[in-house]
């Protein structure tokens, strides 16, 4: 009886061979899991034995370098020699398939021990000398060995460890005094750390900066004088302060810190229920309900903060009321395009006060009726025509021969006083707004032509903290709808109408049916926070409701139902955070915030983005959004590239690869970034900048920019970085921004990618140095300083990591403190070594980091 011939494929093995000796590069995709032992042929076993040790080595694997190695364990001419390393190239046209055929060598080779295992199973079935307990087992432990095929460790005796650490030992002693890993160019923490340890997963963390990337078209309201311009023109102009919310979710004016050009990126437009759009980059965080979230981390139907009112009102009141009340009637209901500019109304009232107006303001035009319509002709000089002054008035204001769908508010309305402003909508409302009621409640209502006129009366009505929402109708017309209770009885008591309509519902609120709002409460999430809360205090739901005043049903139906399914009514939050002394639950409760559910986020392109760096509660409203350290981590590759010509590896997922050069280039020629980016620079200056290029390029730093990596693409491309040159230490900005599989929660996919970037690190036997986030929990104590748990969505992030540091700032929560200028790196967990607190001077113009010069006995 013969026996079948054990599966293998000789053809792919030679091509497996040939790909890894005609691209140096194509053992990266196999090495970690291909061994010699899946070989059927064992010359072919021999050849690849000494490819993996050029790999190891850092050697490219050749037909030269692997016939050197192949000599040095004098096996070349047992395996063919030169001769046939090189019939192996000529096997294969591209070295493209070498993974399609290395798994066709592992799954022979798998079949292979099945056969064998077989055959042991076998085996153990005829041998009745073993106990019956002993049998199955063994057979289990055959199975098992061969399902765990992959590339994993084999066990080693401690001799062989101890003499490896003996190794160590004397190399420790011949190198006393000096850092031993990899340098980080900071004196304090060497000293800790005795470098960046082989194989350790570094976490530093830092709680989010704001502002990442907007559209250069962002509207922007200048607290001082109540202009609304561009981010474009907020960072030319270096416009000292912004509105933002703080940590007690309050809207308040907050200094702006930098004025940041980030270039070019694709851009997203979100747009939320209340009709409020921002165009921003996916990496840009918006804040929710469970802190701040990149745009692409969210999705239609979660809810976001917006301010109910940003009060930027100006000061200005150098026109009459009548004048201004001229320039609503004509944005409203005028005609601007003929020779004669032509205003159309029927209430009495109204024209009264248009046509009295054009006389006082206007005394030598005249004014025609037309039915309905009066137009205002320019006045005649001995039959000779001049020209219409009123014309020139709208032209001054970028209003002459605006068609319906083109008008706008003049950028003068936006300075105006809040009295002044009230007029103008007052007006403008008169004219082409309403005033009526559904089932008994009034709703008030704007309907144009022109997108840009609703928006601005939109934004208008967010000044006066009105809550409306802004839509297109199936006409095509933009409406605005003002149908919450409380905005409808503020906009009645503060800004009115004028004419018939100022009668309807005058004595509203006081006499029609009251109702309360459903929307724009914190949305269902919060009650997770809640109950995390209640459970941190030991508290029940129940007890909660007790002590915060609600009512406990007793008796029959005793117990109390929270309606966790539901929005929290503002007020009850205020009312819990409160008894619990939370603070984040009383930010999400303020009643400066309203929460507005995204309906739509749309790719845009690519557009020229600005950043703006608000150090005070690290956010600032654009266009009535909210919207949100990467600079610690380059000043580390920084120092260890250039100071100690290290290879480093960064994997930036947030910023460009241009941006983080420009960075480093201010951390070099210590010159603002926006002087950089701009190009004002004077000509010592321009020198700088050009011996900080001729350094920098000579630097070892690899920067991949690609957006949204999982851990299996960052893992391979730092393999072949490794490969191709070589890399001392591996940077991931940041964490967070990792893709990672699809599972119920955010947690788990964390924990994934933490326990990869550990495995990375032991792979390639370098530090990896990872960026995250800090949760809202450190704004919510009294001391800010950062804690483990602050790590965002941790997972296994501190068990995984070797070393976790955080990035603290005292002077953004202190203005008075006399620690401006220096930044605090806490070092809270270090597996091997001790912790501690290492202060450093930080530059916030250069997003510069350096040691201190000098230490008061305090150690700063």
């Amino acid at each position: 009886m013969t026996h079948p011939e054990l599966p293998h494929n000789l053809e792919a093995e030679k091509a497996t061979l040939g790909s890894i000796l005609l691209n140096r590069e194509a053992i990266v995709a196999v090495a970690p899991w291909l061994m010699s032992e899946f070989f059927y042929m064992e010359r072919h076993a021999q050849i690849y034995e000494a490819m993996l040790a050029c790999y190891n080595a850092r050697i490219p694997p050749d037909t030269r370098t692997v016939a050197e190695e192949l000599r040095r364990r004098s096996r070349l001419d047992v395996v063919g020699g030169v001769a046939y390393l090189s019939d192996l190239v000529d096997t294969v046209p591209t070295s493209y398939h070498v993974e399609y055929y290395a798994r066709i060598i592992e799954r022979t080779a798998l079949l292979r021990k099945l056969i064998n295992a077989g055959g042991k199973i076998a085996a153990l079935g005829y041998n009745e000398q073993d106990e019956l307990e002993d049998t199955p087992d063994k057979a289990e432990q055959t199975l098992f060995d061969i399902s765990q095929r992959r590339a994993t460790q084999d066990f080693v005796p401690i001799s062989q460890v101890i003499d490896n650490y003996y190794e160590q030992i004397n190399y420790l002693q011949e190198h006393r005094g000096e850092v031993v890993g990899v340098p980080t160019g900071f004196r304090d923490l060497d000293e800790i750390t005795g470098g960046l340890q082989q194989s350790d997963l570094i976490i530093l963390a830092a709680r989010p900066s704001v502002g990442k990337c907007v559209a250069a078209w962002t509207l922007i309201d200048d607290p001082v004088s109540g202009e609304r311009i561009t981010i474009e023109e907020c960072v030319r102009r270096k416009l000292p302060s912004v509105h933002g919310i703080d940590a007690f979710g309050r809207v308040r004016p907050a200094l702006i810190g930098a004025w940041i050009d980030s270039g070019v990126k694709p851009c997203f437009r979100v747009r939320t229920w209340s009709g409020r759009t921002l165009d921003v980059t996916g990496n840009h965080p918006l804040l929710t309900a469970s802190g701040w979230r990149p745009v692409s981390a969210l999705a239609p139907g979660q809810a976001i903060a917006v301010p109910r009112a940003v009060p930027a009102f100006g000061q200005r009141e150098d026109w009459s009321l009548a004048q201004v009340r001229l320039l609503a009637y004509f944005i409203a209901e005028g005609s601007l395009t003929g020779s004669s500019p032509a205003f159309t109304n029927t209430d009495p009232v109204i024209i009264d006060d248009f046509t009295r107006t054009i006389g006082e303001l206007f005394p030598t035009c005249h004014i025609r009726q037309h039915g309905i319509s009066y137009a205002v002709s320019r006045p005649g000089r001995g039959g000779v025509p001049t020209t219409n002054p009123i014309y020139v008035w709208l032209e001054q204001l970028s209003l002459r021969g605006k068609l319906a769908r083109e008008k706008r508010f003049p950028d003068c309305v936006w300075m105006w006083s809040k009295r002044y402003l009230a007029e103008f909508v007052r007006a403008l409302m008169s004219c082409d707004g309403s005033i009526y009621q559904v089932s008994g409640i009034p709703r008030i209502e704007f309907t144009v032509a022109s997108q840009h006129l609703a928006a601005d009366l939109h934004h208008a009505f967010v000044r006066f903290g009105l809550i409306a929402r802004l839509y297109q109708t199936k006409a095509g017309a933009w409406r605005v709808q003002m149908t919450d209770p409380d905005s409808v009885a503020r906009y009645q008591r503060e800004i009115g109408w004028i004419g018939e309509k100022a009668a309807r519902f005058a004595d509203h609120p006081y006499t029609l049916p009251q109702r309360l709002s459903n929307v724009g409460h914190p949305p269902p999430e919060t009650w997770t926070l809640v109950r995390h809360e209640l459970q941190r205090q030991g508290l029940s739901f129940a007890e909660l409701a007790r002590r915060s005043g609600e009512t406990v049903k007793t008796g029959k139906y005793a117990g109390y139902n929270p309606h966790t399914q539901r929005s929290v009514p503002r007020t009850r939050l205020a009312r819990y955070a409160d008894v619990l002394g939370n603070q984040a639950l009383a930010q999400i409760a303020s009643p400066d915030i309203f929460w507005d559910p995204i309906v739509a986020i749309e790719p845009l392109g690519e557009h020229q983005v600005y950043d703006l760096t608000v150090p005070e509660g690290s956010n600032f409203i654009a266009q009535d959004i909210c919207a949100h350290n990467t600079s610690f981590v380059l000043s580390l590759a920084y120092n260890i590239a250039l100071r100690n010509q290290r290879n480093v590896g960064i994997f930036s997922l947030e910023m460009s690869r241009d941006q983080l050069v420009q960075r480093l280039l201010a951390m070099d020629s210590r010159i603002d970034t926006h002087r950089l980016r701009t190009g004002h620079v004077g000509e010592t200056e321009l020198q700088v900048v050009m011996s900080s290029m001729a350094r920098l390029a000579a630097v070892p730093i690899y920067i991949e920019d690609t957006p949204g990596q999982s851990i299996m693409e960052v893992r391979s491309k730092a393999r072949r970085l490794q490969s191709q040159y070589g890399v001392d230490i591996i940077i991931i900005d940041y964490l967070q921004l990792m893709a990672g599989k699809r599972s119920e929660n955010r947690v788990q996919e964390v924990s994934e990618i933490s326990r990869g970037l550990k495995a990375l690190a032991r792979e390639l036997n370098v530090p990896v140095i990872a960026l995250s986030q800090l949760s809202r929990a450190v704004e919510g104590r009294t001391s800010h300083v950062p804690m483990l748990s602050d790590l965002r969505e941790s997972g296994s992030i501190e068990q995984d990591a070797d070393i976790v540091m955080f990035i603290y700032r005292e002077e953004l929560y202190d203005k008075e403190t006399d620690k401006k200028g220096i930044a605090e790196l806490h070092i809270a967990k270090h597996r091997n070594g001790p912790i501690g607190v290492v202060p450093m001077r930080f530059d916030a113009a250069t997003t510069r980091f350096d040691d201190l010069t000098y230490r008061t006995p305090e150690g700063y």
